[in-house]
């Protein structure tokens, strides 16, 4: 290396050339390179979902659910199977074990479902499918003063026309409703005309047909015969004849039944500041074209708008290119605020060529970067962009160490390309080292849980490419540019003479701080060792005790507010629509009374803060979206609004689930819990999770607990009596008939524009809504006789379960609860566990609580990312070990990271933030810096040493001549991060845990770097010499008594 730094040094025409290389490379890549929000991801999870029309949840899961797991249960590549089994729907979802090949497993459990031949005739087929995750585009809302025909029309319109669009892929309607036409007959009509369900499906599936009849072929070419009777719509229906008696009468499917061609009876609804509306996702396309894609998308919108009906409008909700730009703009802006702040700090301290020449490298360097991102297959996306603000500490750090090296050898007297050449190759090694080691700690981000790997694998490939550059700019390029560099001369210009005495004060200050102030620190360090141990070892201990008694909480990521609240509310199946519907208007309301609410108004400094509200409902969930002005044009937060919602909307007693949403994460509670029993009855499992729920109340700060144990519906069960089977009557027979009447029959599907329609038979709707309808209900026989329903079966009302939810293949109870803030649930859990599971085991069979949701990817990566650093660790070791040929001085090097915890406790706790994912990524990044510095520390040690001086006097001689590259360090990274520490926005939130780590980190490492080091290497020497001593003295003796 030491050749190719020469070689560079003597051919300033080679190292222009490659650093115009990379700038070039950079600014080309950065077109070439993909943009999106976050990166994109092949989903590690299969689907398998099937429905079962008419069926009960615990028939689902008996018939359906239990008989796919038991297929696919032994098959290898499995982490977890869950599953649900709602009223008509099954549906199980496989987890696949990571690096294990998805496509295989999926073929395989294609395999063994194809095998299973018992399942229900009624049943649909199965779909099996790998779960796709793409990237939203943008939210489209349609509303409007319009007939919700007209707007699903439009809809469908818009959907396949974007579709079409490049870098969309889909786009899915939300909100819509099938197609459907029902005969709806009622039961006194079908005794009056002494018909049954059977006669008049028979009928409709005789008359509405198209029958090919094949080809005639004559000599004149072939003619097709074809009979053409398929009933398309209402009218044609109504004319099929359902019986024709002798006299050439005819009864009409008219005159018996209510024909109504319009919508399913689905539970759905959307509205649009209170208007009938549908909501469209726009998703990306595979390869992440979000420029293009929303370019695309806002031309096309912009120009549908002016051909809607009147009074029906086109509105975009969400964009995920304004989150990609502001995001963009603000690290871009913070880095740029962040480089010009290092460059006044260097500017203060060092010549102005070497310090625009550091600041130049460090730019070179990051489009280095850029320059090779495509071809890792690594996209411009939020973790990447942030990525370049992490590293930024580490790229300055190498740049400084060899420009300050380069700028002593220039003071000492050496000339041009010798002094050059001679600065790099003294701080050669432990550059490459601490570049090396810092890109060892990263290699843990690419060996972690699926589910994050994309997120880690940017920002390891970002630091990686980075830390490559930094060491080739840093070592041949930068030694070239200050080879040139001439000794100082004064100025003529007063405006540059007053800018040199300004550094020379600041200069001369640093050097007399070190002289006068640290030396003699450093020297009173040295002579109270133990003291120093217990001072540095009493704070580490200190933070650690911090994190964990919960005085500085613990997250999985960061609590980062958004520009909305959302209130999600779902209701145990079988629910009435309408209390959903209500419920969702009452909250509304309650979101009206906020909007206007004058105190609220008054604490915005007199502004409005809600933008728009939206409702969806699906079924028995709803969920209310309130919009909130830009947090530029706003003082209240979004929590502030979520908190004074919650207050107004209350508890909610009757919803199974109830949240309130206003930060990144959505709708994930904070303490999430898997229950297990064996017993299924229905008032063990009770007791069982009111116990849990009880001891989670207890705790001051949880709120919102709640479980998924569905309140227990109403089900109808049928017996066959012995009346009905001398009959001649089966209980398939009867149960038959009645799913006709209230389900009803499937006749056929007709295709009508973008969709199949059902062609449904069944009661009216007013029968089908009471159980009076059972007692009027008859059975017809195979011979033709009515008889009541009653005489032939026994009906039973029993309860039921509404929803089942499995998880690995045992029935699963699943208890959530929010936390406020300040409140760690960490340890609310593990405090829990460990005082209750143990008696809880003792009093029910098979009792078992386990964490899911944030709490289990928290430990899960907590675990990996423990034992990965681990290993990375003792690697840096043993390479350390190899490079200085000793197995103490790499001890010394690292021993200043783990104080980085202790810089970064501090940061959290004065900031008031919680220890997240992204703390942890910082701490990697201090890590990198600290081991640089420290390595710098050791390596001038060991030259003075091998020079004859002393120990003692190379500890303290180090120290000094280090002393300025090393506070440098510190506080151009310190300042460096400084604009986006204290940055506002809502799009720097995610980013400031990161940012404390390193910060704060890198702050008291320097510390323990500049005193606990040398002291340690000063205390190790004495100990060695200590050591030496005694067996000394033990050989000698030994001697003399041999003699």
């Amino acid at each position: 290396m030491s050749h190719l730094i020469r070689w560079f040094v003597d051919n300033p025409i080679a190292a222009n050339l490659l650093m115009l290389a990379m700038l070039i490379g950079g600014i080309m890549g950065f077109d070439r390179v993909e943009k999106e929000v976050f990166p994109s991801s092949a989903s590690n999870s299969i689907s398998v979902s099937m429905s079962y029309p008419g069926a009960a949840s615990s028939e689902v899961e008996q018939q359906i659910v239990v008989r796919i797991e038991e297929a696919i249960g032994d098959l290898p590549g499995i982490f977890q199977i869950t599953s649900e089994s709602r009223q008509g729907y099954g549906s199980v979802n496989i987890v696949v074990i990571d690096g294990f090949d998805v496509r295989e497993l999926l073929n395989d459990i294609k395999g063994r479902i194809d095998a299973i031949n018992t399942f229900p005739v009624s049943a649909e087929r199965p779909i099996v499918r790998q779960n796709l995750r793409r990237e939203t585009l943008m939210y489209v809302a349609l509303f409007g003063d319009a007939e919700r025909r007209v707007l699903k029309d439009i809809a469908f319109q818009i959907r396949d026309e974007m579709a079409l669009l490049e870098g969309v892929s889909e786009v899915a309607v939300v909100g819509l409703r099938d197609d459907e036409l029902s005969i709806e007959v009622t039961e006194d009509t079908l005794r009056h005309y002494n018909l049954s369900f059977d006669e008049v499906a028979q009928a409709i599936r005789q008359s509405s047909l198209n029958v090919p009849a094949g080809t005639i072929k004559t000599k004149d070419g072939d003619i097709q015969v074809q009979t053409r009777a398929q009933a398309f719509d209402g009218f044609d229906f109504s004319r099929i004849v359902v019986r024709s008696s002798r006299d050439g009468g005819q009864l009409y499917l008219g005159d018996i039944a209510d024909i109504r061609d319009g919508f399913a009876e689905q539970d759905v609804d959307f509205t649009m500041n209170g208007k009938p509306g549908l909501n469209l996702e726009v998703r990306l396309s595979d390869d992440p074209l979000l420029f293009e894609g929303t370019e695309n998308s806002r031309a096309y919108i912009e120009e549908l708008r002016t051909y809607l009906p009147e009074g029906v409008e086109l509105k975009i909700n969400f964009e995920m290119r304004s989150i990609f730009d502001s995001r963009f703009n603000l690290l871009k802006d913070n880095a740029i605020s962040g480089l010009i702040l290092v460059f006044v700090i260097l500017m203060l301290f060092l010549r102005p060529l070497l310090a625009i020449w550091v600041v130049a490298g460090i730019a070179t360097t990051f489009c280095g970067a850029i320059w090779l991102l495509p071809y890792v297959g690594v996209s411009i996306n939020m973790l990447s962009m942030f990525a370049f603000l992490m590293v930024l500490g580490i790229v300055v750090d190498d740049a400084i160490i060899i420009g300050e090296s380069i700028y002593r050898h220039q003071q000492r007297g050496e000339k041009g390309l010798f002094s050059a050449y001679s600065g790099a190759n003294s701080v050669l090694k432990p550059v490459f080292l601490a570049v090396m080691s810092t890109i060892v700690f990263f290699l843990p981000m690419i060996d972690v849980p699926s589910e994050i790997l994309p997120f880690t694998r940017s920002i390891f490939w970002v630091v990686f490419l980075c830390l490559v550059f930094s060491l080739v700019e840093s070592l041949l390029i930068l030694p070239s540019h200050l080879s040139h560099m001439k000794p100082e001369q004064p100025s003529r210009f007063r405006l540059l003479q007053g800018l040199t005495k300004v550094r020379h004060w600041f200069s001369g200050h640093m050097d007399g701080f070190a002289q006068t102030r640290y030396l003699p620190a450093l020297k009173a360090v040295l002579n109270n060792k133990v003291s120093t141990y217990f001072v540095f070892f009493f704070t580490f201990s200190i933070a650690v005790a911090l994190v964990a008694v919960g005085w500085i909480n613990k997250s999985f990521m960061p609590n980062v507010p958004q520009p909305f609240v959302m209130v999600n509310v779902s209701f145990p199946e079988g629910t009435a629509f309408e209390q959903t519907l209500e419920t969702s208007r009452y909250i509304r309301e309650q979101v009206e009374v906020l909007r206007n609410d004058s105190d609220m108004i008054a604490r915005n400094g007199g502004a409005p803060f809600v933008r728009e509200v939206n409702k969806n409902l699906n079924g028995t969930s709803s969920t209310v979206f309130v919009g909130l002005t830009p947090p530029e044009e706003r003082i209240l937060s979004s929590g502030d609004v979520a908190t004074a919602l919650r207050e107004l909307i209350g508890p909610l007693p009757e919803a199974q689930s109830y949240s309130l949403n206003a930060s990144m994460g959505g709708s994930a509670p904070d303490i999430a819990l898997n229950l297990n029993l064996l017993d299924n009855h229905r008032a063990v499992q009770q007791a069982a999770v009111d116990d849990v729920i009880k001891q989670l109340s207890a705790y001051e700060g949880v709120i919102n607990v709640r479980s998924n144990l569905d309140s227990e519906r109403t089900e109808v069960e049928l017996e066959l009596k012995p009346y009905g089977q001398t009959l001649g009557l089966t209980l398939r027979d009867v149960a038959q008939q009645v799913r006709q009447g209230f389900y009803g029959e499937e006749i056929q599907r007709i295709p009508r524009a973008k969709e199949d329609v059902r062609v449904m038979l069944r009661y009216s709707l007013a029968e089908r809504q009471t159980l009076d309808t059972l007692d009027r209900l008859r059975v017809r026989t195979n011979d033709g006789r009515e008889v009541p329903l009653s005489a032939v079966a026994e009906v039973k009302l029993v309860p039921g379960a509404s929803t089942i939810r499995r998880v690995d293949r045992k029935r699963n109870i699943a208890i959530t609860a929010e936390v406020e803030d300040g409140v760690d649930a960490n340890i609310i859990v593990n405090q829990i566990m460990a005082d209750h599971l143990a008696l809880w085991k003792r009093q029910y069979n098979g009792f078992n609580l386990s964490l899911d949701g944030n709490l289990r990817a928290q430990a899960r990566f907590g675990d990996n990312f423990a034992a990965n650093f681990l290993k990375a660790f003792l690697l840096v070791l043993a390479v350390f070990a190899i490079a200085f040929r000793s197995l103490f001085q790499p001890f010394l090097v690292m021993l200043a990271i783990p104080f980085g915890f202790v810089g970064a406790s501090i940061g959290h706790l004065l900031l008031g933030h919680s220890i997240s994912m992204m703390s942890f990524f910082g701490f990697l990044a201090c890590a990198g810096v600290v081991v640089n510095d420290n390595l710098v520390l050791l390596e001038r040690i060991n030259q003075l040493i091998a020079r004859g001086e002393s120990t003692i006097d190379a500890v303290l001689h180090a120290g000094v001549d280090r002393f300025r590259p090393i506070v440098l360090t510190s506080i151009t990274t310190f300042i460096g991060l400084l604009p986006i520490l204290f940055e506002k926005s809502l799009q720097a939130q995610f980013l400031i845990p990161m940012v404390i780590s390193l910060s704060f980190g890198v702050m008291f490492s320097s510390v323990v770097t500049l005193f606990l080091v040398p002291c340690s290497y000063f205390g190790g020497h004495r100990l060695k010499l200590r050591v030496v001593s005694w067996w000394g003295r033990i050989a000698g003796a030994k001697t003399v008594v041999a003699s």
